[in-house]
């Protein structure tokens, strides 16, 4: 648990949360906990903290749970958030953040964090709910999966319309280029499209 609570620490340094002063206590894929104290700048009139400030407590909790159960590369954004409040938190005491797992899912993932002071009050009850975002994909990863599930006939036939369009591609550039030369070598490259196509297509070049 320790390391976790470290690296979590160590994911906001530098960010918003870390302005905040949000320490994290402990640190479980189902659970997180984490304690702010609370300044006379997160406060909406004098002695009452603005309920933004302990909003984005909460949000920051259910990101940091939710990071903990994402798969390598992955990343997480908010999708809703509902906050119901109770009683104020105050300056000069802390605010203590306890999130848990309402739900655990491959695309969403449901959090609840009590917020409470230091004496057991309940001054906030945040319900959010995060989406699991994908690794950005390379060109040449988008263009691959463009193969996934095809059989070999599949495969061959689809590489010989991208062959195709290609050599389109190529000729439209030529038509536009001004330099002999490139225009040649674009041209040239079409004709390799074409027939690279044809071999695919097991059509006579």
């Amino acid at each position: 648990m320790a390391n976790l609570v470290a690296d979590l620490q160590a994911s906001v340094a530098g960010f918003f949360p870390a302005m905040l002063g949000i320490r994290f206590l402990t640190a479980a894929p189902d659970r997180v906990t984490a304690e702010l104290m609370v300044r006379d700048e997160f406060c909406t009139v004098p002695g009452i903290m603005h309920g933004g400030a302990v909003m984005a407590f909460a949000d920051t909790l259910g990101g940091a749970a939710t990071s903990l159960n994402l798969p390598p590369e992955h990343g997480t954004t908010t999708i809703e958030s509902k906050t119901n409040f109770f009683a104020p938190g105050v300056p000069g005491k802390k605010v203590l953040g306890e999130c848990a797992a309402l739900h655990r899912g491959k695309r969403t993932l449901v959090w609840q964090t009590k917020v409470t002071n230091e004496e057991g009050r309940l001054l906030a009850l945040v319900t959010q709910t995060q989406m699991v975002l994908e690794p950005r994909r390379s060109p040449q990863q988008v263009m691959a999966g463009l193969f996934e599930g095809l059989d070999a006939g599949g495969q061959e036939a689809l590489l010989a319309r991208l062959e195709r369009g290609g050599a389109q591609v190529y000729r439209q550039l030529a038509e536009t280029e001004r330099d002999d030369g490139r225009r040649a070598a674009l041209l040239a490259a079409a004709g390799r499209e074409e027939e690279n196509a044809a071999l695919l297509e097991k059509q006579p070049t």
